[in-house]
C-alpha cells in the first residue's frame, strides 16, 4: 500500500491533485476487469498510458506486451524479467517477461541464451530486445521468440516494479492461463517417482500460504529439487504456474524464486485451544486456524514460534513448532471463513454455518474398502454448499440437529463432476460448537 501511495503521490504532482478521483475510479475499474490485478500493477498502467513514464529507451519503437500478436518479425519489446529457467537437454532459456500492458512467455535461442547469460539477467532484470518475432500457440496465446537475430540489452526506465507483477496467492486460486503469484513456503513432502508421457519423473507437493489460506503444488523435475529446509518459510514468486486438479502445478517454463530482502512469514502467537488427539492440537493465530504438533505445548497456552515445518501426515497438513518460547499475548478469535468466500483447492479449511439439512448415514463401497457418508448443506448470509462427512466425522455430524450452527475445521473445498464446489469433511476434520473456539 505504501507503494501505491507514494506512486499515486508522484502522478498527482504531474497531472494535478483535481484528477486523483479520475484516476483512482480508473485503477478500481481495472481491478474489477481483472482481478489478478494488484492495486499497484493497476496505478502503473494508468500512468503509462498517461504517457508519464515518457520514452524508455532511445532506440527504435517497442512494442506493449499486450499488443503482441502471433506473426510479427523484428518486434522490440522492453520489459521486466518475472521468471528464468534453463530448458534442459536445449540451448535455450525460457523467461517469463512483464509490462505495464501484459505478460508473455519467450525463449531465447543459441546466441541469444548466450548474451542473456553474459549480461546476467535475473528475475527482476529488465530487457530491451530488438529483432524478435512471435507465434500463435495452438490455445490462442502469443510466444516470443529471441533468435540468431535478436539483440538484447538492458531495459530503460518506467517499467512496473517485480513485486507488482505479481498477485496475492487467494486472487489466482481455480483461475485459468498461467499464473504469476506470491506465496509464503510452509512445508514440502518427500521427493518421489511418478510417470508421465511414459517417463518417470521427480515430482512433490509443497504447502503454499497467504493470508490464512493454505493450497498444495506439484513441482516437478528442476523444481522439486529447488527445495529444502532453509527456504521454509520465505516468501516465493511464482511466474507462470498452472491451476489443476485442485492444486497449482509447475511445468518446464514456471520459475521459482525466492524474494530477496523479503523476510520470512512471521506467525502471530499461537494459542493452541484443545487437544485434538493424542499428538495434534488445535492451533488460533489471528487469521490462521492450524493443527500443531502438541508434543511440549500446553493447551490453554500461548507461544510465539520462531521457526517452525508442516509436514502431511496422510491427508492432513501438521504445523510442526521446531522453536518456540510462551508467550503472554492475547490472541484474537480467529477469522472462520465464509462460505461465499470458499474456493475449490484451499486445503485445512475452517467455516462456519448452519446445518441446513443432512442425510442419513450410509455405507458405500470406495477404493479403500467400505466407508459411512454423511451428506449435509451449510450455509451462512454468504451462501450456501454441499458438504460429504466421512468415517468418525460422519459420525460427529449425525450427533447435531438440523437449524444448529456448527464449526467444521480442517476440512477441503473441491468441485464435484459438475463443476460446483463441494466441502469434503474427512476422518482428520473436527466439528465443534463455534462457542468452543475462543
Amino acid at each position: 500500500m505504501r507503494d501505491y501511495e507514494e506512486l499515486l503521490t508522484k502522478v498527482l504532482r504531474i497531472v494535478g491533485e483535481e484528477r486523483r478521483s479520475e484516476i483512482e475510479e480508473e485503477v478500481e475499474r481495472r481491478i474489477s476487469e481483472d482481478p489478478r490485478l494488484t492495486r499497484l500493477g493497476a496505478l502503473y498502467m494508468v500512468a503509462g498510458e498517461l504517457g508519464l513514464f515518457g520514452e524508455s529507451s532511445r532506440g527504435p519503437p517497442v512494442v506493449p506486451l499486450g499488443k503482441l500478436v502471433g506473426g510479427l518479425g523484428s518486434v522490440n519489446i522492453e520489459a521486466r524479467v518475472m521468471g528464468l529457467s534453463v530448458l534442459s537437454g536445449r540451448q535455450a532459456t525460457s523467461l517469463r517477461l512483464g509490462d505495464s500492458s501484459g505478460k508473455v512467455f519467450a525463449t531465447a535461442w543459441g546466441r541469444a541464451s548466450e548474451m542473456l547469460a553474459k549480461l546476467r539477467v535475473r528475475v527482476g532484470s529488465t530487457l530491451q530486445v530488438m529483432n524478435a518475432y512471435t507465434r500463435e500457440k495452438p490455445d490462442g496465446s502469443v510466444e516470443l521468440h529471441m533468435g540468431e537475430h535478436a539483440e538484447i540489452g538492458e531495459g530503460g526506465q518506467g517499467l512496473p516494479p517485480l513485486e507488482s507483477l505479481f498477485s496475492d496467492m487467494d486472487a489466482v486460486i481455480g483461475a485459468g492461463g498461467p499464473l504469476d503469484f506470491r506465496a509464503y513456503l510452509l512445508g514440502y513432502t518427500d521427493k518421489r517417482l511418478a510417470r508421465v508421457g511414459g517417463e518417470e519423473s521427480i515430482v512433490r507437493e509443497i504447502l503454499l500460504g497467504w493470508d490464512g489460506v493454505m493450497v498444495e503444488m506439484d513441482l516437478w523435475r528442476e523444481q522439486a529439487e529447488s527445495i529444502n529446509a532453509l527456504t521454509i518459510g520465505a516468501e516465493l514468486l511464482v511466474a507462470g504456474a498452472r491451476w489443476s486438479r485442485d492444486k497449482f502445478t509447475s511445468s518446464s517454463r514456471t520459475s521459482l524464486n525466492f524474494r530477496e530482502g523479503a523476510g520470512r512469514i512471521v506467525f502471530p502467537p499461537i494459542s493452541i485451544s484443545r487437544q485434538l488427539s493424542s499428538e495434534e492440537a488445535l492451533g488460533l493465530c489471528g487469521g490462521w486456524v492450524v493443527r500443531v504438533a502438541s508434543k511440549g505445548l500446553r493447551p490453554g497456552g500461548t507461544y510465539h514460534v520462531d521457526a517452525f515445518h508442516f509436514e502431511k501426515r496422510g491427508r492432513a497438513w501438521v504445523m510442526v513448532p521446531d522453536e518456540y518460547r510462551e508467550a503472554e499475548d492475547v490472541v484474537e478469535r480467529p477469522r472462520l471463513r465464509r462460505i461465499g468466500w470458499l474456493a475449490a483447492g484451499m486445503l485445512e479449511v475452517s467455516v462456519e454455518g448452519e446445518l441446513a439439512s443432512k442425510s442419513p448415514i450410509t455405507r458405500i463401497a470406495t477404493r479403500r474398502g467400505e466407508a459411512e457418508l454423511l451428506s449435509f448443506w451449510l450455509k451462512d448470509e454468504t451462501g450456501a454448499i454441499f458438504c460429504k462427512a466421512w468415517g468418525r466425522a460422519a459420525a460427529e455430524l449425525d450427533r447435531h440437529a438440523e437449524g444448529e450452527r456448527i464449526a467444521i475445521l480442517f476440512a477441503q473445498v473441491s468441485r464435484n463432476p459438475w463443476g460446483e464446489k463441494e466441502l469434503s469433511v474427512s476422518e482428520s476434520s473436527y466439528i465443534l460448537p463455534p462457542v468452543e473456539i475462543p
